[in-house]
């Protein structure tokens, strides 16, 4: 839940909350798309992963176009 873009040091890193109660083991896959575009694309190195975490830098690096990302546990 609360899946938010945070840039530092030109850097864009998708972050997100987890319950409290998550069962061991859970994984979270990472999904980006451009403003426009239908399809979500995968982000390869953040498919089934345990951090709470995910570099979009440079799936995101135009800075004139806006970016969605969704994660899913």
């Amino acid at each position: 839940k609360r899946a938010a873009f945070s840039s530092t040091n030109f850097e864009n890193i998708l972050t997100w909350e987890t319950e409290a109660d998550i069962p061991p083991g859970t994984v979270f896959d990472v999904q980006y798309k451009q403003y426009g575009e239908k399809s979500w694309l995968n982000k390869h190195e953040c498919q089934s992963i345990t951090k709470p975490f995910c570099n979009l830098t440079c799936e995101t690096e135009n800075i004139t176009e806006h970016y969605y990302a969704r994660v899913r546990a």
